[in-house]
This record gives structure tokens, C-alpha cells and sequence, in this order.
């Protein structure tokens, strides 16, 4: 009985884990290893991982078609909300009643309502009358001046004498923070993103691939140019055909495995950006909910993960870029 018992506890725990997997970790499981470092392998092996990977594909970019769905449906839902959370907060900034905000709603406001709440808004936030800015438009500069210089002054005297009257805004404060987390981890992950698109950038620019590869056009070329014609030139033909294999093979020797260490690098780094994209989505939540009222989509965060994903698994289908040539084709 206690040996059912634990069962039924692993069971369930194992239940629960892969309930509990998001689509992202799901897809970094179902990730084959990474290719030969040799360029000995067939075509057939070569045609095997290419379609694995492109079926892996596939899954991935309808999984984020799934996903953006449920993220719009969500964030239609949510604009109301939004719209009620954006009229809440300018009720607190601007000292408004809910019957001054509902009349503002209903847009059925007459001119003199429209002037009270006006000057209201305007005391509040400058301490100023609607007649006071009027006035103070008509002054001439030198006036405009000792009235600014004057309402200065009194502001700071006002401060200084009551300190406690003026509270910090905490809410601002942990705005500010939640911007500054937002744009550092932001900062992260475009610098391993440029990192990556480095790794992969200084295979393809190097200029002694493009040499190889112009040497293995010139020598295709000239062999079509002898095509078709027998003047006695199979033998140079032959020649040009040995050279264009021994390029190819140094091409596949040479830059298969660098294309490995950087798909290694990729991988390595795509896996610890995960818990930067979580940390990101988790501060743009915040954010968003602070300012809108609203908690946006976690479908967001995981779409964000599962494009890091598709972009590695669509430089792990061109692993094998370099392998020219098939002993089985000669």
C-alpha cells in the first residue's frame, strides 16, 4: 500500500511538472544535439537533420501564431479596462470628482461647467487661476519676469515652511526604477543578440571564404565554357573538376567546424537569455499595469522566447552550408 502510495505521488508530480513547462522549455527539449564536428557524413544524414529541424520550425512559428492570437484576444478585452484605469488616474492627478470625471465621459458639458473644471485643474496642478494666466498673458516681458521671479519665491518659502506638506511621490519613484530595470535588461538582451549575429557575421565575411568560392565559380565557369565542344580538352576539364573538390572539401574543413562552435556559443547564450526575457516581460508587466491599470498578456513573454528559439533553430538547419561535395554523387 505504501509503495501505491508513492507512486501515486510521483505521478503526480510528474503530472504537474509537465503541466507547469511553458512552450518555450517544451520546445528546448524537443532541440536535436548539435551536428558532427567532421565533414564525414552523408547526404542522407545531412537531409535527415535539415527536415528534423525545419519540422521544429514549423512548430514553433504556429505555436507563436497560437500565441499572438490569445495575446490579441486578451488585449481587446483589456481596453476598456484600460480606458477606465486611464480616467482613474486622471481623477487622482487632477483632484476630480467621479461626478466631474462621468460628466466629462458623457462629453455633455456646458461652457461654464467646462470653465470651473478648467481653473479647477489649473489650481491644482499651478496654484494659478484661469484669470491669473490671463492676466499674466497680457503682462509685458519685464512683468512677466518679476512674476515668475515672485511666484519662485514664494513656492520656496512655502516649501520651506511646511516640509511635510508635500509628500514624495513613491508611486513616481518606482516608476522610475521599474524603467530603469526595464531598460537594463532591455540592454542585455540586444547585446547578446548582437553578440550572436557576431558569431555567425565573422564566418560568413571572412575573406578567405569568398576567395575559395570565387576560385570554385572561375573553375566551374571555365569548365562550362568547354562543355559541349571536344577539342581535346577533357583532360583540363578533369584537372579543374579535381580542384573544385579539393576547395570545396578545405571549405567544409575549415568553416563546418567554426559554424559548430558558433551554433554552441548560440545555444549557450539563447539558453541564459531565457531568464532575461522572463525578467523583461515580468518589468513590462509592471510597468504596464502601473500605468494602465491592466496586467498585459504572458502570452507576450513567451512568443519573445519562442523567436529566440526559431532563430537558433534556423541557423542549427544550415549546419552543414559548408559540405560542398558527397562521396556518393561522384
Amino acid at each position: 500500500m505504501k509503495n501505491f502510495f508513492r507512486l501515486f505521488v510521483l505521478l503526480s508530480l510528474t503530472v504537474v511538472y509537465a503541466n507547469a513547462q511553458t512552450n518555450a522549455e517544451s520546445f528546448l527539449n524537443k532541440m536535436p544535439g548539435l551536428p558532427k564536428d567532421s565533414c564525414n557524413i552523408t547526404k542522407t544524414e545531412v537531409e535527415s537533420l535539415t527536415q528534423k529541424v525545419s519540422a521544429l520550425i514549423d512548430q514553433t512559428e504556429n505555436e507563436i501564431d497560437v500565441l499572438n492570437e490569445k495575446a490579441n484576444e486578451k488585449g481587446h478585452g483589456n481596453e476598456e479596462a484600460a480606458k477606465e484605469a486611464a480616467m482613474q488616474q486622471m481623477s487622482q492627478q487632477y483632484g476630480l470628482s467621479q461626478d466631474e470625471m462621468n460628466k466629462m465621459k458623457s462629453g455633455k458639458m456646458s461652457a461654464a461647467e467646462k470653465q470651473a473644471m478648467a481653473n479647477k485643474v489649473l489650481q491644482q496642478q499651478t496654484n494659478m487661476s484661469m484669470g491669473e494666466v490671463q492676466n499674466l498673458s497680457k503682462m509685458s516681458d519685464a512683468g512677466k519676469k518679476a512674476y515668475a521671479e515672485a511666484y519662485a519665491t514664494e513656492a520656496q518659502a512655502t516649501a520651506q515652511a511646511n516640509p511635510n506638506k508635500q509628500p514624495v511621490n513613491q508611486s513616481s519613484m518606482n516608476m522610475q526604477q521599474l524603467i530603469s530595470a526595464q531598460q537594463a535588461v532591455l540592454g542585455k538582451i540586444n547585446a547578446n543578440g548582437q553578440k550572436i549575429g557576431n558569431l555567425y557575421a565573422s564566418i560568413q565575411n571572412d575573406p578567405d571564404l569568398s576567395k575559395m568560392k570565387k576560385n570554385i565559380k572561375d573553375w566551374q565557369s571555365k569548365i562550362m565554357s568547354m562543355t559541349g565542344v571536344d577539342y581535346g580538352q577533357g583532360k583540363q576539364m578533369d584537372s579543374l573538376a579535381v580542384l573544385i573538390k579539393k576547395e570545396q572539401t578545405k571549405i567544409c574543413d575549415k568553416y563546418t567546424p567554426k559554424y559548430r562552435s558558433a551554433l554552441r556559443q548560440h545555444l549557450s547564450i539563447m539558453k541564459s537569455s531565457m531568464a532575461d526575457i522572463q525578467q523583461l516581460g515580468e518589468i513590462t508587466g509592471e510597468l504596464t499595469k502601473a500605468q494602465t491599470g491592466i496586467v498585459p498578456p504572458a502570452e507576450s513573454t513567451e512568443i519573445r522566447k519562442l523567436q529566440a528559439i526559431k532563430e537558433y533553430l534556423t541557423n542549427l538547419k544550415d549546419a552543414y552550408q559548408f559540405k560542398l561535395c558527397f562521396p556518393e554523387e561522384n
